[in-house]
Protein backbone atom coordinates (compact mmCIF):
# COMPACT_ATOMS: atom_id res chain seq x y z
CA UNK A 1 0.00 0.00 0.00
CA UNK A 2 1.17 3.63 -0.85
CA UNK A 3 2.00 6.01 1.38
CA UNK A 4 0.87 9.21 -0.88
CA UNK A 5 -2.72 9.90 0.00
CA UNK A 6 -5.14 11.93 -2.42
CA UNK A 7 -6.90 14.30 -0.87
CA UNK A 8 -10.02 12.80 0.61
CA UNK A 9 -7.97 10.84 2.45
CA UNK A 10 -5.65 13.76 3.02
CA UNK A 11 -8.94 15.41 4.94
CA UNK A 12 -9.77 12.03 6.77
CA UNK A 13 -6.64 12.00 7.91
CA UNK A 14 -6.36 15.84 9.41
CA UNK A 15 -10.42 15.12 10.65
CA UNK A 16 -8.52 12.00 12.81
CA UNK A 17 -6.23 14.36 13.87
CA UNK A 18 -8.32 17.63 15.00
CA UNK A 19 -10.43 14.42 16.82
CA UNK A 20 -7.78 13.71 18.60
CA UNK A 21 -6.76 17.34 19.93
CA UNK A 22 -10.52 17.59 21.26
CA UNK A 23 -11.56 20.29 18.24
CA UNK A 24 -10.39 22.35 15.63
CA UNK A 25 -9.19 25.09 18.05
CA UNK A 26 -7.50 23.15 20.05
CA UNK A 27 -5.67 21.59 17.02
CA UNK A 28 -4.78 25.25 15.70
CA UNK A 29 -2.97 25.82 19.12
CA UNK A 30 -1.24 22.63 19.28
CA UNK A 31 0.14 23.35 15.56
CA UNK A 32 0.65 27.16 16.30
CA UNK A 33 -1.67 28.53 13.23
CA UNK A 34 -5.35 30.44 13.67
CA UNK A 35 -8.33 28.13 14.06
CA UNK A 36 -10.04 30.06 11.23
CA UNK A 37 -7.11 28.50 8.58
CA UNK A 38 -7.95 24.90 10.10
CA UNK A 39 -11.38 25.67 9.73
CA UNK A 40 -11.01 27.23 6.13
CA UNK A 41 -8.33 24.29 4.97
CA UNK A 42 -10.83 21.82 6.68
CA UNK A 43 -13.50 23.31 4.39
CA UNK A 44 -12.09 23.72 1.35
CA UNK A 45 -12.48 27.44 1.42
CA UNK A 46 -8.47 27.27 0.95
CA UNK A 47 -5.45 24.94 0.17
CA UNK A 48 -3.54 24.15 2.65
CA UNK A 49 -0.10 26.29 2.78
CA UNK A 50 2.79 24.83 2.43
CA UNK A 51 3.41 26.56 6.40
CA UNK A 52 -0.04 24.40 7.72
CA UNK A 53 1.32 21.62 5.82
CA UNK A 54 4.70 21.78 7.66
CA UNK A 55 3.12 22.78 11.37
CA UNK A 56 0.35 19.85 10.56
CA UNK A 57 3.05 17.19 9.37
CA UNK A 58 2.02 16.71 5.96
CA UNK A 59 4.15 16.83 2.93
CA UNK A 60 1.99 18.35 -0.75
CA UNK A 61 3.46 16.32 -3.70
CA UNK A 62 2.73 16.68 -7.71
CA UNK A 63 2.67 13.52 -9.19
CA UNK A 64 1.15 12.60 -13.32
CA UNK A 65 -0.43 9.88 -14.77
CA UNK A 66 -0.74 9.49 -18.55
CA UNK A 67 -3.72 10.92 -20.10
CA UNK A 68 -4.13 7.41 -22.26
CA UNK A 69 -3.54 5.35 -19.02
CA UNK A 70 -6.81 5.71 -17.54
CA UNK A 71 -7.10 6.00 -13.62
CA UNK A 72 -5.37 2.64 -13.49
CA UNK A 73 -2.37 4.44 -14.77
CA UNK A 74 0.87 4.43 -12.48
CA UNK A 75 1.76 7.84 -10.78
CA UNK A 76 5.11 9.20 -11.62
CA UNK A 77 6.90 11.76 -9.75
CA UNK A 78 8.48 15.05 -10.71
CA UNK A 79 11.95 13.29 -11.56
CA UNK A 80 10.68 11.01 -14.31
CA UNK A 81 8.07 13.59 -15.51
CA UNK A 82 11.21 15.58 -16.18
CA UNK A 83 12.78 13.00 -17.85
CA UNK A 84 9.51 11.81 -20.52
CA UNK A 85 9.62 16.06 -20.88
CA UNK A 86 13.61 15.50 -22.39
CA UNK A 87 13.03 12.47 -24.09
CA UNK A 88 9.87 14.32 -26.01
CA UNK A 89 11.98 17.39 -26.66
CA UNK A 90 14.64 14.94 -28.05
CA UNK A 91 11.78 12.94 -30.12
CA UNK A 92 11.04 16.22 -31.80
CA UNK A 93 14.72 17.06 -33.28
CA UNK A 94 15.27 20.40 -30.68
CA UNK A 95 13.21 22.81 -27.99
CA UNK A 96 12.37 24.70 -30.68
CA UNK A 97 10.32 22.13 -32.48
CA UNK A 98 8.93 21.02 -29.98
CA UNK A 99 7.71 24.06 -28.56
CA UNK A 100 6.43 24.93 -32.19
CA UNK A 101 4.46 21.58 -32.38
CA UNK A 102 2.55 22.36 -29.43
CA UNK A 103 2.34 26.14 -29.62
CA UNK A 104 4.28 26.12 -26.73
CA UNK A 105 6.47 29.35 -25.43
CA UNK A 106 9.86 28.24 -25.65
CA UNK A 107 10.62 30.78 -22.51
CA UNK A 108 8.37 28.64 -20.49
CA UNK A 109 9.49 25.35 -21.32
CA UNK A 110 13.01 26.28 -20.95
CA UNK A 111 12.86 27.92 -17.42
CA UNK A 112 11.04 24.65 -16.03
CA UNK A 113 13.94 22.99 -17.89
CA UNK A 114 16.55 25.05 -15.74
CA UNK A 115 14.51 24.29 -12.59
CA UNK A 116 13.69 28.30 -12.66
CA UNK A 117 9.62 27.37 -12.55
CA UNK A 118 7.49 24.38 -12.35
CA UNK A 119 5.58 22.81 -15.46
CA UNK A 120 3.13 24.86 -16.79
CA UNK A 121 -0.51 22.60 -16.85
CA UNK A 122 -0.02 23.29 -21.07
CA UNK A 123 3.65 22.03 -20.92
CA UNK A 124 1.85 18.48 -18.93
CA UNK A 125 -1.08 17.98 -21.01
CA UNK A 126 1.47 18.89 -23.94
CA UNK A 127 3.73 15.71 -23.16
CA UNK A 128 0.18 13.65 -22.65
CA UNK A 129 0.05 13.80 -18.71
CA UNK A 130 -2.15 14.90 -15.77
CA UNK A 131 -0.75 16.69 -13.09
CA UNK A 132 -2.23 15.11 -9.53
CA UNK A 133 -1.62 16.60 -6.05
CA UNK A 134 -0.92 13.70 -3.16
CA UNK A 135 -0.13 14.41 0.49
CA UNK A 136 2.12 12.46 3.08
CA UNK A 137 2.30 11.83 6.53
CA UNK A 138 5.93 12.91 7.52
CA UNK A 139 7.15 10.18 9.83
CA UNK A 140 8.49 10.52 13.39
CA UNK A 141 11.21 8.77 14.36
CA UNK A 142 12.32 8.31 17.24
CA UNK A 143 15.74 7.91 18.93
CA UNK A 144 16.54 4.51 21.15
CA UNK A 145 17.37 5.63 24.42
Amino acid sequence: MSDLLDPFQFFTELKKDIAAAGNQSRYAAKIGVAHTTVSAVLHSDRDPSKEFLDRSGFDRLARYRRLRGGIHAPLINGMDFFTEVKKQIREAGSLTSFCARHKLPISSVSNYLNDSRRASDALVEAVGYSRLTRYRRRTVRSVAA
